[in-house]
């Protein structure tokens, strides 16, 4: 067998071509290196050594020959040089790069492909639908698949999700991609069918190998578990997330999704399961999206908040809100308000240049608590999607009323009624009107209030709430017109069945407090010079005055403070008085009083005693319990508990 050495170059060429063919790469790369050898500006050789590189997996190396080559510098390699950019993840110079290629179809399945990782969604499913109709061959399912992709990944990190062409769904991934635009479009029973079918086509296509069938059912699973955590069902979404994240089967972006995941669903417990879980989500920056990783950003800070590790969760808050991410400066001031700083939590929200709706809540609420009730109104305006509603404009004028008088917030009213009747809200419109002549007529401005209404009534004539508050308000300065104005109140009709005056007497009226009701049941229909109640005025009973029973002249009795039983005048009562009879020590009497006196030795002053000495007190031995004291109670037999 003759070597390379041996071989012309037209064999080695030969060589080359046979081995391009069969796919194998590595054997052909030599080949193109020995030619080079011989002839180094064999231009055929170097783009064959660049075709080898790129197919195996070496973009780095061929680009390198590519910029540095003097023969392949001049030869317009755009397409080749896009693409090795583009497996390094230099998204933007492939872009480009590949700008200055001729338009063909492997050039626009590149320029998706860069589309999509740049996260530019729309233009990347343009060129696929594009790409879709007009070829048909071996990499049609190919093509769909990333068209899928793009589609789903559009609904689910855009705010303008795509529509849905209709694909087929032939195979597991168009399937899985289908049900990831369902969940993210809110139609989580057609995912779990789309899902459950991408299941078995995927256990089917890969029956026969274990390992590669659980790699492809990993993402499956965690879409499934996402879709039981949309849903409520926290448990078993975590159960399938935990079994992924045990065997280990997946890419990492799977893993990093799957251990996120777990971190929302455990919240403020279990924290130290989220500090492993963390480490899991951050393991796979490269293949996850922007906002993928924005959310386990926001995982982990939120995670340093719930461990009070406070310095390390506003260093995290602050990089964001450097980076501007939305929402982060909401993280950092709610630091500040935890500590009851709220004029620093002030400061870190952008309240003068933001139109975004939570900030300027946020803000309106601490301008609140620290009494600044017109900047919060302020505040509240800036919010577009509720200006035109009548209880956030009944807020504002309240806000404004507190911080700056009425004044401002008639100003604020007025604005408020021209930016309705541009509108043409009617519902709005009355509501808002009437809420304002109100507020006129309670801090006297009459005739404002009644401007607004005929201008209100001029369009809506009929409104009857409006006219009885016209009437209102025109009588407090000009009472014959308030006359005037009520004749365009609606008539009353009464039906003839009803009789007013037996409706008056009947149970539903009732007589004013402290007034007494008589009526007459055989003439209940009198007169009207006759009244219906007859008044009668309440009998107060008096209350008698109490004094004391014994009393001395001149004054109360001087024995009032002791006890009545010892008192002098106390006398017991018949069955009290023998109750001392029969007590104390047997033979003792009245009679013998004085002997007892006598043997009274207390009473005996003067007398001197002579000291009784005490006997020494001995104590007991000790493990001896005296005999003299009294035994315990034996303990209750029970039932013995270890």
């Amino acid at each position: 067998m003759t070597s390379i050495t041996e071989k012309t170059v037209e064999q080695l060429f030969t060589q080359i071509q046979k081995f391009g063919n069969d796919g194998n790469f590595t054997k052909a790369l030599p080949l193109c290196i020995e030619i080079l050898k011989r002839n180094p500006k064999d231009e055929d050789a170097l783009r064959c050594k660049v075709i080898c590189l790129m197919k195996t997996d070496k973009c780095k190396e061929a680009y390198h020959v590519m910029s540095t080559d003097k023969l392949l510098k001049d030869i317009p390699m755009w397409f080749d040089r896009a693409y090795c950019l583009y497996r390094q993840g230099k998204l933007e110079d492939a872009l480009a790069e590949l700008n200055k290629a001729e338009p063909s179809s492997k050039v626009d399945e590149l320029l998706a492909q860069i589309y999509y990782k740049l996260e530019n969604y729309d233009s990347a499913v343009s060129i696929y639908k594009t790409l879709v109709k007009s070829l048909v061959d071996a990499n049609t399912n190919e093509r769909e698949t990333n068209l899928a992709a793009a589609l789903a990944s559009s609904a689910s990190f855009t705010n303008t999700p795509n529509k849905w062409p209709g694909l087929r769904e032939s195979t597991y991934e168009l399937s899985y991609n289908s049900a990831c635009y369902c969940l993210a479009t809110g139609n989580l029973v057609e995912a779990n069918n789309k899902l459950n079918r991408a299941r078995d086509l995927c256990s089917k296509e890969f029956e026969d190998d274990e390992t590669d069938a659980k790699c492809e059912l990993a993402p499956i699973e965690v879409m499934k578990g996402l879709c039981l955590q949309t849903e409520g069902n926290d448990k078993d979404a975590m159960e399938i997330y935990s079994t992924v994240l045990k065997e280990k089967y997946g890419d990492s972006q799977t893993l990093a999704v799957a251990a996120n995941n777990i971190i929302c669903i455990n919240k403020e417990q279990n924290m130290f399961d989220s500090k492993k879980k963390v480490k899991i989500a951050t393991n796979a920056p490269k293949k996850l999206t922007k906002a993928q990783l924005l959310s386990i950003e926001f995982n982990s800070c939120l995670l340093s908040y719930h461990t009070n590790h406070m310095e390390q969760f506003r260093k995290k808050s602050a990089e964001m809100v450097a980076e501007g991410v939305p929402m982060a400066h909401l993280l950092l001031a709610s630091s500040y308000i935890r500590d009851k700083k709220l004029n620093d939590a002030l400061n870190v929200l952008p309240v003068e240049n933001s139109s975004d709706e939570k900030t300027l809540l946020a803000a309106s609420q601490l301008l609140l608590k620290l009494g600044s009730f017109a900047d919060a109104a302020s505040a509240l305006i800036k919010i577009k999607s509720l200006a035109d509603k009548p209880g956030m404009a009944s807020l504002i004028s309240t806000l404004y009323f507190l911080g700056s008088g009425p004044e401002k917030a008639v100003e604020f009213m007025d604005k408020s009624l021209k930016d309705l009747a541009e509108t043409c809200d009617p519902v709005n419109l009355i509501k808002w009107t009437l809420i304002c002549a109100r507020f006129r007529l309670a801090y006297d401005m009459p005739k404002d209030a009644a401007s607004s209404l005929e201008t209100l009534l001029s369009k809506y004539p009929g409104n009857v709430k409006a006219l009885a508050l016209l009437i209102r308000s025109v009588s407090q300065f000009d009472v014959s017109r308030a006359y005037e104005v009520a004749k365009r109140l609606p008539e009353i009709e009464i039906p003839s069945d009803i009789d007013l005056e037996e409706l008056e007497i009947g149970t539903g009226v009732t007589a004013a407090r402290g007034l007494r009701k008589v009526i007459n049941p055989e003439d209940a229909k009198i007169s009207e010079a006759n009244r219906r109640f007859e008044t009668k005025e309440k009998k107060r009973k008096k209350k008698k005055i109490r004094l004391p029973k014994v009393l001395v002249e001149g004054g109360p009795d001087p024995e009032r403070w002791i006890p009545r039983q010892e008192r002098s005048y106390y006398r017991r009562k018949k069955r009290n008085r023998n109750e001392a009879i029969g007590k104390g020590s047997q033979g003792l009497s009245s009679a013998n009083k004085s002997a007892e006196a006598a043997l009274d030795m207390s009473k005996k002053v003067g007398k001197k005693t002579e000291p009784v000495a005490e006997e020494p007190v001995v104590p007991p031995q000790s493990g001896k319990q005296p005999a003299n004291k009294p035994k315990g109670k034996p303990k209750k037999k029970g039932k013995g508990k270890w």
